[in-house]
């Protein structure tokens, strides 16, 4: 693609972290009215040249150029005012403000009526024009924190793509999408990609997703990134997923991805984790299950499902109204996470950096955090420095944690890093179970790889896994056993043996609840589709 048909370029860009290159030499161009896909595994360099796009990181050498003319916003404001918008990859919103104050959030000066007196009718009437055009149907009046997640997610991307014509006028918009499907239900991801065909008549969109399928779908040219380094420009129409995963990773994808060879009959194994009679007004009602030794208990369900909220109860982060767990035979208790922690259970959160670590603290400290009271403190409260700094570094190399050393602030790395620092955490305690929430949500196709063998190998020493997840192949692919949520309620439970597995269809029937039943067969776990 020439660059004189570009409206944004980027010449020789390079940042260095210590001694580490973040992005090296990078040049490419960014056609007008287009979607330009970027793609490379977690640490590549994908976010580090968002940062420096959208003013939030000044380049080391190289210059970026808009319709051009050399930029070089200072700030993310600054950015902005020049056309430059953006939704990260962790949501930038205020929970406890209204809808329609984070979405003219930065732009009240243009409400303002006689000088002091801001017209809240106006910023009102704007959020609902931009919520209306994205395609959702909610109040901008209510507190932010009182939507789900993917709600949140979908207002963030209609207050990137639609706030600059509607504030600033901007005529030809340039929006930065880092990971914004990955919340998403089937709903809003059909709304975003309406709305992508919309910006892409009059702006350019760059487009960061790990969901290769989308990029390839969706883009008109795709730059393919590998530590730090720009290493293919690509036409989709050649591509294919396999493709770009050989050149992201630089290895061939393994044919067994959810290492499926690898999975045990727990048939006979014993439960590890028990939850009885589950209850939270609103969210979950009468659930019963259990996680037997060395098995992945999958749940699934749509975004009003409540599979989230039972995880945050069975774990304790939220505590349920009624119900009980037991871990390990130990005697059922009130689920309360300091409890369970001490008893062998982990929680990992679908949302990192608001519930699972502390971004501005070191690898090392996030990784001690949930043990400060035992593991790196001695009987007289004295913190154990050298142990703490013996375990990260082991789970630094386990996990293959890309980080300088273990006092990187986690800030610095990248999702898919951020991630395994909050399994670390975890892992360094030798649970008895895990209770994952989406833990790929924002992870590149060769960490995901990497994960899905540590948890075949922390099943096959016997730990149980209670798995969570919005994605489908891998809630299939996973689990031994697959829980279906409707509406707060457990509906089905269906088997996934190897070989044997249910399909996409199979499960999404029975989300939604259509005419599919299920019946019980001979063994008293094992219900059939039909």
């Amino acid at each position: 693609m020439a660059d004189a048909d570009a409206v944004l370029t980027v010449h020789n860009v390079s940042k260095r972290y210590a001694d580490v290159f973040a992005v090296e030499s990078i040049s490419m161009a960014a056609p007008r009215n287009s979607v330009v896909g970027i793609v490379g595994e977690n640490g590549a360099g994908k976010s580090t040249l968002f940062n420096i796009m959208s003013g939030l990181v000044r380049p080391d050498t190289g210059r970026i150029e808009l319709n051009g003319r050399e930029i070089r916003p200072a700030n993310y404001r600054e950015a902005t005012l020049l056309g430059i918008s953006r939704v990260f990859q962790e949501q930038a919103l205020i929970p406890n403000i209204p809808v329609y104050e984070n979405i003219v959030l930065s732009y009240e000066d243009r409400f303002v009526r006689w000088g002091q007196l801001l017209d809240i009718g106006r910023m009102v009437e704007v959020a609902e024009r931009v919520v209306s055009a994205f395609g959702l149907d909610i109040d901008v009046r209510r507190r932010t924190s009182d939507y789900p997640f993917s709600i949140r997610q979908a207002i963030e991307i209609a207050r990137a793509c639609l706030v600059s014509q509607e504030l600033l006028g901007i005529q030809y918009p340039i929006v930065l999408l880092d990971e914004p499907t990955s919340a998403l239900g089937r709903g809003e991801e059909e709304a975003f990609f309406r709305l992508i065909a919309k910006i892409k008549q009059h702006g350019t969109v760059l487009f960061v997703s790990h969901r290769l399928s989308e990029v390839l779908a969706v883009s008109d040219i795709i730059y393919v990134l590998k530590d730090g380094h720009l290493i293919a420009t690509v036409d989709p129409a050649d591509a294919t997923e396999h493709v770009l995963h050989g050149l992201m990773v630089g290895r061939e994808r393994d044919a067994d991805y959810y290492h499926e060879a690898e999975q045990l009959d727990v048939s006979e194994a014993p439960p590890v984790f028990s939850v009885a009679g589950l209850c939270k007004t609103g969210e979950y009602q009468d659930v019963a299950l259990q996680v037997r030794r060395g098995e992945v208990l999958g749940i699934g369900g749509l975004l009003d499902s409540g599979k989230s909220a039972l995880g945050k109860g069975a774990s304790g982060v939220v505590a349920p109204d009624a119900g009980t767990v037991a871990v390990s035979g130990a005697r059922p208790i009130s689920p309360n996470l300091g409890h369970l922690v001490r008893r062998g259970l982990g929680y990992v959160p679908a949302e990192r950096h608001t519930e699972g670590m502390i971004v501005d603290f070191s690898v090392a400290w996030n990784i001690s955090l949930a043990s400060g009271a035992d593991l790196f403190s001695s009987r007289f409260g004295i913190w154990r420095r050298n142990r703490e700094a013996e375990v990260a570094k082991h789970y630094v190399e386990l996990l293959h944690i890309k980080a300088s050393d273990i006092a990187t602030v986690c800030s610095t790395l990248s999702g898919g890093n951020q991630q395994k620092v909050v399994l670390a955490k975890w892992l360094c305690r030798t649970p008895k179970v895990l209770i994952l929430d989406n833990p790929t949500r924002g992870v590149d196709a060769g960490a995901k790889e990497e994960l899905y063998r540590l948890i075949r190998e922390l099943t096959g020493s016997g730990l149980g896994v209670l798995l969570i997840t919005d994605d489908l192949l891998e809630l299939i692919g996973l689990s031994n056993r697959v829980v279906i949520m409707q509406h707060g309620r457990v509906t089905a439970v269906v088997d996934a043996p190897p070989g044997a597995k249910p399909t996409e269809r199979d499960l999404v029937a029975l989300m939604v609840g259509a005419n599919v039943t299920t019946e019980v067969s001979a063994s008293p776990n094992r219900r059939t589709l039909h």
